[in-house]
């Protein structure tokens, strides 16, 4: 099975235009490994099956890597809802140089990630315990990282007002989305500019080996995130912009 899972990811990465290197194909085999140990207790993932975790969580997250904002050497990206960590943990593995933080607000979850992380001796990655309406106030994370990246089902003015404030001025938010991204770029085009964001275009491309639709929506962060944004925890959800 390992060598299945070995081929999916090398040949989802390959049509997907992605580098890979062998050690880190190798560490997501690991990865997929732990991920079903540790959702006998947790719940992690409704996706167990390894040629789907393959597919459907590894090589979907490392479809990041295939917009023109992810090509630098040196990138910093935080995951914000990393959840098991998609699409931050493949994608940290992938690219050893970059710093990748992954924020969740479920400690169970951290907990697992930051497991993953020593048992692969993946140094770049951060794993932290915090709501994703906490992070974007944090000094020290404000408007400081290259690329923010959210996998989730919100709408996307509500991963904006997550997102954004975390991205500095130049950087880029990438929204990870299915079928009708479009519809909710246009949508949300006035959440964006309030929130200092442009989108820049969407990608659309097929999850390979599959007939699933797969969307990367790219947003320029042009001008600083106004101080009141993000709001108080749940307050997002609950009015989107």
């Amino acid at each position: 099975m390992d060598s299945e899972v070995e081929r999916i990811v090398v040949e989802g990465a390959g049509a997907l235009g992605i580098s890979i290197s062998g050690d880190a194909v190798v560490r997501l085999v690991r990865y997929g490994e732990m991920l079903r140990e540790w959702n006998n207790r947790f719940n992690l993932t409704a996706i167990t099956e390894p040629a789907e975790v393959a597919r459907k969580h590894f090589v979907d997250s490392l479809s990041l890597l295939r917009v023109p904002e992810s090509q630098g050497e040196a990138v910093s990206l935080v995951d914000v809802g990393s959840g098991a960590g998609f699409p931050g943990l493949p994608v940290a593995l992938a690219r050893p140089g970059w710093r990748v933080v992954l924020v969740d607000a479920l400690g169970k979850r951290v907990e697992f990630l930051r497991a993953v992380a020593l048992e692969l001796g993946a140094q770049n990655v951060e794993a932290v315990h915090l709501r994703a309406e906490d992070a974007g106030r944090r000094p020290d994370w404000r408007e400081r990282f290259d690329l923010a990246t959210a996998r989730a089902v919100a709408h996307l003015s509500v991963l904006a007002e997550f997102c954004l404030p975390l991205v500095r001025v130049g950087g880029s938010f990438l929204a990870m989305k299915g079928p009708g991204a479009a519809a909710e770029v246009e949508s949300a085009a006035g959440a964006l500019q309030r929130l200092g964001g442009h989108a820049r275009g969407v990608d659309a491309f097929s999850l390979p080996g599959t007939e699933e639709g797969r969307a990367i929506i790219r947003v320029e962060k042009l001008r600083a995130t106004p101080k009141e944004y993000p709001r108080r925890a749940g307050t997002p959800e609950r009015r989107p912009l």
